[in-house]
């Protein structure tokens, strides 16, 4: 799932919303928070465009949108996601 530096940037200002909104977190630096956040979305974002890719080239020999292609990509999916502790 690729998203747009602006798309990135608005769910950052969102979360660090409602983390002080929700008094979750106290944070001194504002400018520092926010950059975090995004380095973070943007890592997640980009090992979750490396899973569908692993998962796909697993699959390269199923047809898509087959009842084995969609059990297998979750079955595939999900095991990425442990491996990489996501």
């Amino acid at each position: 799932m690729s998203l747009s530096e602006d798309r990135i940037s608005t769910i950052a200002h969102e979360i660090i919303t409602c983390i002080w909104r929700d008094d979750l977190a106290d944070v001194s630096d504002e400018s520092r928070a926010l950059r975090r956040v995004k380095q973070s979305l943007e890592s997640f974002f980009g090992a979750v465009d490396e899973i569908e890719e692993a998962v796909k080239a697993k699959l390269r020999n199923k047809a898509p949108g087959s009842r084995d292609y969609d059990v297998l990509y979750q079955k595939f999916y999900h095991d990425e996601l442990s491996r990489r502790g996501l």
